[in-house]
């Protein structure tokens, strides 16, 4: 049973290579290449592709007819390489950027893998499943296979994981069975671009198309299809204009004051975010890189801010902001206890959504505002005796009363009856449930001897703090919507 145990215990995302461990990993790195310098390299890579493309020579006895002009490389074809730093700082961002990555969990794949260098890089900086780059030149995959027989030779220090590393000889453009079997098992995809023409953009796309979520890719100098990139506020005025004639065409509607609710824009719902953008430094000059995430719909992370609707048991069809937690759970935004909740739908957050949830926190705030100015010494002495004429009578002869706020408890109904000050606001679960958590740790605090019970002048400063919390707390999201 201990063994079971141990097994489901989830493995350690891997933190990026400490400085000793970068020394290590750069020798070896260099170990491996150094029969193959970069001038080389390239050399072999034009010279194929010079050959691949010449026109075919004339047969015997035609010396008069006239020669086809020598034709130029394939550009798309032309060899470009990201060092060993590159690489392990692109694997850094994805960690920071994307999400962790663990230990022989998903492959890597290089898409025109050229020499092999981003491929050996790729796993001496972390431990992926398994590497794989496709590449079609001969020249490049005879470089490649080199590297990685000294690849596997080489020593790095005890207890490093060395994954298998595989090139795969074709022509991805034209040949994509391949890439398609592998594909739903990559974790991450570097795509230096630079060259690409359309053909080889389309086999990009379509390899994205086919990764799992939550795979990153990253693209240098040319970046995804604008339609496979998720932008929840797609069109504002094409969309606007929809709405506002769907609005305007119903019969008896008066123009002035409807409230026009525009549609959702158009997302592929297992489409990539865009979560960094930076410049790479390269040999050839400096070149931007994108740095993607696949997702699907809602296309949130935890903790992203969305939309949710809350279950048909509460009879609230309204959307309130929070914070996504999981396709089903989330953590509504003015709890202050962090409580996720099931809900029943959740959504994206657009501009749209950002400008209604500002209107809606500027109504809460002034609602606090307003509550706050109530003189606490009535409230209290109000909610005391309420509780004493519904609770029969006080919890002893100090006057004191339980402050505890457990169900059928006198604390519940003294905060309850408190609470109340605050309006419609009051009336939401979460907000009671913040307050009445503010409400009981703080009269823990003046509560010295552990009796359980506050008394009417104690409670008086106490109230004082659960407002300021429960404004405060609006305030602060109040700030992060508009910010």
């Amino acid at each position: 049973m201990a063994e079971e145990e141990a097994a489901e215990i989830p493995p350690e995302p891997v933190p990026p290579l400490s400085e000793e461990d970068l020394e290590n990993r750069q020798a070896c790195y260099d170990e491996v290449f150094a029969e193959f310098p970069a001038l080389e390299v390239k050399q072999k890579s034009m010279a194929e592709r010079k050959e691949k493309e010449a026109a075919p020579p004339a047969e015997e006895g035609e010396e008069g007819v006239e020669q086809a002009p020598e034709t130029t490389p394939n550009i798309a074809l032309a060899y470009s390489e990201l060092d060993f730093p590159t690489v392990n700082k692109l694997l850094n961002l994805i960690k920071e950027k994307c999400c962790p990555l663990y230990p022989s969990k998903g492959q890597f794949l290089d898409f025109g893998s050229g020499a092999g260098k981003v491929c050996v890089a790729a796993a001496l900086a972390h431990p992926f499943e398994k590497v794989v780059g496709v590449e079609v030149l001969q020249s490049m995959n005879d470089v490649a296979n080199a590297a990685v027989a000294k690849y596997t030779e080489a020593a790095l220090p005890e207890g490093v994981i060395k994954p298998e590393i595989q090139f795969i000889k074709g022509d991805f453009v034209a040949e994509f069975e391949p890439l398609e079997a592998i594909a739903a098992e990559v974790a991450v995809c570097i795509v230096v671009a630079t060259t690409f023409g359309e053909p080889e953009l389309q086999a990009m796309a379509k390899l994205a198309q086919k990764m799992p979520e939550g795979s990153s890719l990253v693209t240098v100098t040319q970046m995804l299809p604008e339609e496979m990139v998720v932008d929840v506020n797609r069109d504002p005025r094409k969309r606007r204009a929809a709405a506002t004639k769907k609005a305007l065409a119903k019969r008896g509607v008066e123009p002035v004051g409807i409230e026009i609710v525009l549609e959702p824009a158009e997302n592929d719902p297992n489409g990539w975010r865009l979560k960094h953008t930076e410049n790479l430094e390269l040999e050839w000059g400096t070149t931007p890189c994108y740095i993607y995430k696949k997702y699907t719909y809602p296309f949130c992370d935890p903790g992203d801010i969305c939309m949710v609707t809350p279950p048909p048991e509460e009879n609230d069809t309204m959307a309130y902001p929070a914070y996504f937690v999981s396709p089903t759970t989330a953590t509504y935004m003015d709890d202050g206890t962090e409580t996720p909740c099931e809900v029943s739908k959740i959504c994206p957050f657009s501009e749209e959504d950002k400008t209604k949830a500002v209107k809606l926190y500027e109504q809460k705030l002034a609602i606090c505002k307003t509550a706050e100015m109530v003189d606490s010494k009535a409230v209290v002495a109000a909610a005391f005796n309420h509780v004493k004429e519904n609770m029969g009578g006080s919890l002893g002869e100090d006057g004191k009363i339980s402050y505890e706020n457990d169900e059928a408890q006198e604390g519940m109904l003294l905060i309850h009856t408190m609470i109340g000050n605050f309006g419609a606001l009051g009336g939401e679960s979460k907000v009671l449930r913040f307050m009445a958590s503010k409400w009981k740790d703080q009269c823990k605090e003046v509560d010295v001897d552990a009796s359980g019970t506050i008394s009417e002048e104690e409670a008086v400063g106490v109230w004082e703090n659960v407002k300021t919390a429960m404004g405060g707390l609006i305030m602060s999201k109040l700030d992060q919507l508009k910010a």
